[in-house]
């Protein structure tokens, strides 16, 4: 059995890719890892790119084409076969001990489910990632016109919401950690059956931690080591697209958490912000489609 399986999603992003494997590789140490690739639907050579890296790479091609970000992780956890998975977005590029000190870390705290560690800019500076998952008054006051009437109060719950108070710099049990830095155990993601698909590429984060806690198990950031990242380098490629699967997705989260009426009165408050949105977005000729 391996130390570690690792799962990458991948679209489109296939010299970003080659980068992060070659990461991996080169900073596994004497780590046994098993590295799986799911690629969904690819055109830009990043399959024949991969199959350059057999037998380390085990690559997967959904017969669907594109399983999205939480259908191709899914895929990738379910063909694992280590204790341990770590969900890397393939725009990342893995430091030295970073595998080790995580691994590490989850074997001596059997209590947490899942962590993720420091992520840094390729300019130096550090994002400020986890959260608190979001109430259904966030939810309203970010996504429509009510945050623009109720600013201070918006910024407020947003500062709390974004731990803003915290450097980053230590250990800390956090709500919501994400997507694409998330080590956790691996028979606790195939008991909760892993990333919710009805949510495609948003939200899930949110939607799985919550699990996560709710079965007692801790979440955690740990500062003792970091990855470099990108961010967004697959959705940036179809923004028209992705800001749309975004609504959908923030629908269903708030469907499956706070219920019909509360998503409807939700979808009637953002509906003036979606308009200007793809208004702006239609004159910047930003793609709507795959």
């Amino acid at each position: 059995m391996p130390d570690l399986s690792i799962v990458i999603v991948n679209y489109n992003t296939r010299d970003k890719l080659r980068d992060c494997i070659i990461s991996i590789l080169h900073k596994q140490g004497d780590l046994d890892l098993e590295i799986i690739v799911v690629d969904n639907g690819s055109k830009d050579g990043s399959a024949a790119m991969l199959r350059e890296y057999t037998p380390e790479i085990t690559l997967i091609q959904p017969e669907v084409g594109n399983a999205w970000f939480s259908g191709g992780n899914n895929i990738g956890v379910e063909a694992s076969t280590s204790d341990y998975v770590l969900i890397l977005n393939p725009d990342t590029i893995i430091q030295t001990n970073s595998l080790q000190t995580m691994l590490r870390y989850m074997q001596d705290n059997p209590e947490v489910g899942a962590l993720t560690c420091k992520m840094q800019y390729p300019d130096g500076a550090y994002q400020q990632t986890c959260s608190m998952r979001p109430e259904y008054i966030d939810l309203v006051l970010g996504y429509s016109f009510v945050g623009a009437l109720l600013a201070p109060y918006r910024n407020k719950r947003r500062q709390q919401m974004w731990y803003a108070d915290w450097e980053r710099n230590t250990v800390k049990s956090v709500e919501v950690i994400p997507g694409s830095n998330m080590f956790c155990r691996r028979e606790l993601l195939m008991q909760l059956g892993t990333f919710d698909t009805d949510m495609r590429l948003y939200f899930v984060e949110d939607d799985l931690c919550q699990r996560i806690r709710d079965t007692g198990a801790d979440i955690r950031f740990i500062p003792d080591t970091l990855i470099l990242h990108w961010e967004h380098a697959s959705v940036e490629q179809v923004q028209r697209l992705a800001s749309r699967i975004y609504f959908q997705d923030l629908l269903t989260y708030c469907r499956k958490y706070h219920g019909l009426f509360a998503m409807v009165i939700l979808w009637i408050l953002m509906l003036p912000t979606r308009i200007v949105m793809a208004i702006a977005q239609r004159l910047r000729g930003e793609k709507s489609q795959l």
